[in-house]
């Protein structure tokens, strides 16, 4: 993956950036292949309250499961790679550390929508200098529900948002003109690859309806300066490892 001149810029624009091939084909198996063994419930190591299931699925489908750097270190590992390190320096400064790991399995056929949402009302930090770095363990496009991004969203703050009644995304953006206003760009990716978007930025998915599974690995960076603001709003430990000096 070649680093681009235009990155921080671009980043800032439109509050989202696409890095094609994040990761060599070995590299994303092994993340595929652990990340399999947590949806096929074989992950003995990540605790029951890590995992949130599709709705009415039997057997049970694993839709989200959280954490999972502190509890295997394929993951913390795979967190520092190089490369997408290098490009979220560029965003964020020198020392970032690592505030949490997600799976969106978004299995075929069942996988539920995620609604119109930002990611800074679910997390108690401040200053808003965190970066999501979605990797996709599958190719990503509109059939199997990729993500959606609304382009220059971040820079109107942070937005009322309501419950959604949706297990694992239970916050939805309340509707906005100012959203409606700008373009909203349906991302497809392939396997290896990395979308970085801010803490800010509106995004959502569609439901899964395609024979394909879309998963999605997640690393949540923050810059050094962001500070716990509402310990009593955090889920999981305060354990924020330095992935970059």
């Amino acid at each position: 993956m070649e680093l681009r001149v235009d990155i921080k810029q671009e980043f800032e624009q439109n509050g989202f950036l696409i890095l094609q091939e994040a990761f060599a084909d070995r590299e994303i198996a092994r993340l595929s292949d652990e990340v399999d063994e947590i949806v096929q419930g074989r992950a003995a190591y990540l605790p029951a309250q890590e995992i949130i299931y599709e709705p009415e699925t039997d057997p049970p489908r694993v839709r989200n499961a959280f954490r999972m750097h502190l509890n295997n270190n394929v993951f913390l590992e795979a967190a520092k790679h190089p490369p997408l390190i290098a490009v979220v320096q560029e965003i964020l400064g020198n020392r970032i550390r690592l505030y949490g790991s997600q799976v969106f399995a978004k299995p075929a056929q069942v996988g539920t929508q995620v609604p119109r949402h930002q990611d800074m009302p679910y997390w108690p930090f401040e200053p808003f200098e965190l970066v999501s770095a979605w990797i996709a363990l599958d190719d990503s496009n509109v059939e199997n529900g990729c993500v959606r991004y609304v382009a220059g969203s971040h820079k109107l703050g942070m937005l009322p948002h309501v419950p959604s009644g949706v297990a694992g995304n239970s916050l939805g953006l309340v509707d906005d003109p100012r959203i409606a206003a700008l373009p909203e760009h349906p991302v497809e990716v392939r396997r290896g690859s990395c979308i970085l978007h801010h803490c800010l930025t509106v995004h959502r998915s569609e439901a899964n309806k395609s024979p394909t599974p879309r998963r999605g690995l997640i690393f949540v960076y923050m810059s050094d300066r962001v500070r716990l603001t509402d310990p009593s709003r955090l889920k999981g430990p305060a354990n924020f490892p330095v992935v970059a000096e």
